[in-house]
């Protein structure tokens, strides 16, 4: 009897200590990742507001080539995998659609490539993703379709107020389609039926895509 109870106490004070680390582990990965979230917000947005100092093409080429030392530096290097999708995303896509894109600006080009909508929608794509990522965990326990259609409700309404921000304060506008309808109300967006298609079929298409390459999200509970 004294042995099935000194086994008994010392089952329970390894399962207290185990908590207790599972608990210290857990808070100290709470608190990194609201750390980054605030790191990786006020990035964007500093990012973004470079638009109104510099070339846009400049600024998400730079951007685009501070994602993998970012991702390095942040301990994150499972989300160059997110990165070579969205990069891979946006070269067929401009790959297909080059001919309809001809900025007010004298964008960079090669080989008859705009470099701006390139390196702007591999960008665009990745970080759209890496927003959501920190907020993935409310829906862990749902399935793929709610957490597709929640990225996808997300996705669009960030590329709803980016086009809007960028083409009415930014002046970054597409001559080559700017004869085409705007999207009603925020008056952006000017482009074939096709190609508002496209845009709006990016992200969820890049969020299908991870799932079934099945890429993991290191910002997920652990715990």
């Amino acid at each position: 009897m004294f042995n099935v109870n000194n086994q008994k106490r010392k089952t329970q004070l390894i399962m207290s200590t185990t908590n207790l680390h599972e608990k210290k582990v857990g808070c100290k990965f709470h608190k990194r990742e609201k750390r980054l979230l605030i790191v990786d917000t006020l990035l964007i947005a500093h990012v973004f507001l470079l638009f109104g100092l510099f070339s846009p093409d400049y600024v998400v080429i730079a951007a685009y080539l501070l994602v993998i030392p970012y991702m390095v530096l942040t301990h994150r290097k499972v989300f160059l995998y997110y990165f070579m999708v969205s990069s891979a995303m946006a070269f067929i896509w401009v790959f297909i659609a080059k001919d309809e894109y001809g900025y007010s600006s004298n964008f960079l080009t090669v080989a008859g490539v705009n470099l701006f909508p390139l390196f702007a929608w591999a960008t665009g794509l990745f970080v759209a993703y890496i927003i959501y990522s920190h907020y993935e965990n409310i829906l862990s326990n749902q399935r793929f379709i709610r957490k597709l259609l929640s990225f996808s409700v997300f996705y669009w309404l960030l590329l709803i107020a980016v086009e809007t921000i960028g083409y009415h304060f930014f002046k970054i506008q597409n001559l080559t389609t700017i004869a085409c309808q705007g999207l009603p109300i925020f008056r952006c967006i000017h482009a074939p039926l096709w190609m508002k298609g496209t845009y709006f079929a990016m992200g969820p298409l890049f969020f299908i895509i991870c799932f079934l390459l099945k890429l993991k999200n290191p910002h997920a509970n652990k715990i």
